[in-house]
């Protein structure tokens, strides 16, 4: 079973188009396939009847996607730490070789055939592209550049804190302890189970580093989100004279909104320790930006990546303390309001 599963794994790699969704049937030998088949046979004693030979493959082969899919994260966040996305924008030569970004980054010499084993999962993910370039007679060599997925990588991009915050040893912890929360652990969430009761946000207060990492993360997303939202879907804000931005952080979102429309007032709403600075760390210049700790009351909310952090109890609280801020200044302005959540979803096929 491990001796198929090795040459599975090394046939998907070596021949699996960036483009597919799913494994080919046929870049098996067929004496392999015969073998699985033949071991299904001998297991399936639940279904009555022989699944076929391609059927009982795409079933392995998803059930192999999913149980392993944690190795294309975890390279994600160790190409993240080495650096190789920056090595790789900041190289003169483009596509730069294999053996140039190994020289490029902090990398044991004994590890060079070892990062192109990295590179290879990745690039089928769509974080780079590769393409095998002669050199004076010599073998190809593998050349990578990077993808749009590949730039949001970079430091100072908006999925580089992501990534080191959600995929650190602390984070992934966690999920190892999921089953044991849901058999004997009355807590809210399983990270309340991990920390001896106390939330997120508790454990955060306690946790400096923690805590700028968490921001940093919150930037860097909103950065993106701001750009999108202001550019893809202006027509949210038409007849809004003020917003106000739930939970803002440290303004990012906001300021973006303050800047593309000058004509609308927005304010930050967050915590008083947490918005404090909000207009010396970037919104100095923007006269429409106002901040607020501790009260909200404004002809629209803006929530974004809220509303998953709640309970549905805890999101009706939210919704309504929004409904009835909205609702006072329609009152008093005889215009409607609106309350926008920015979320992302899943895509879902009914049919």
């Amino acid at each position: 079973c491990i001796y198929i599963y090795i040459q599975l794994l090394s046939a998907f790699h070596h021949q699996l188009p960036p483009t597919s969704q799913s494994p080919p049937l046929s870049f098996l030998p067929s004496s392999e396939v015969e073998t699985l088949v033949k071991m299904g046979q001998q297991h399936d004693h639940s279904l009555g009847n022989i699944i076929g030979g391609n059927e009982l493959l795409e079933a392995q082969a998803r059930a192999w996607n999913h149980t392993f899919n944690y190795m294309i994260s975890m390279a994600l966040k160790c190409i993240v730490d080495l650096g190789v996305p920056d090595a790789i924008s900041k190289s003169p030569e483009q596509p730069v070789s294999l053996s140039n970004l190994a020289a490029a980054i902090p990398l044991h010499p004994s590890k060079n055939d070892a990062l192109r084993r990295l590179m290879r999962p990745l690039t089928h993910a769509g974080f780079f592209t590769t393409t095998a370039v002669l050199a004076g007679g010599e073998e190809a060599e593998d050349h990578y550049s990077l993808t749009t997925a590949g730039k949001l990588l970079l430091r100072g991009g908006p999925q580089s804190p992501f990534i080191e915050l959600f995929l650190d040893a602390t984070t992934m912890t966690l999920w190892g302890m999921l089953s044991a929360w849901y058999l004997y652990s009355a807590d809210a969430v399983p990270f309340e189970a991990g920390h001896d009761g106390a939330s997120f946000w508790e454990c955060m207060e306690k946790d400096p580093a923690q805590k700028k990492a968490f921001y940093e993360t919150m930037v860097g997303d909103s950065k993106l989100v701001a750009g999108v939202l202001v550019s893809e879907c202006r027509e949210v804000f038409d007849g809004v004279e003020s917003l106000v931005d739930v939970g803002g952080g440290t303004g990012t979102m906001a300021v973006a909104i303050a800047r593309a429309f000058p004509k609308l007032n927005c304010t930050v709403f967050d915590l008083p320790h947490v918005v404090a600075g909000v207009k010396e760390k970037g919104g100095g210049d923007v006269e429409n930006l106002h901040v607020v700790g501790g009260s909200m009351c404004d002809t629209c909310a803006l929530l974004q990546w809220i509303l998953h952090d709640w309970d549905d109890e805890g999101c009706l609280k939210i919704l309504k303390c929004c409904r009835e801020a909205v609702a006072g200044d329609e009152e008093k302005k005889k215009k409607k309001g609106k309350v926008i959540i920015v979320v992302l979803t899943p895509k879902i096929n009914l049919t």
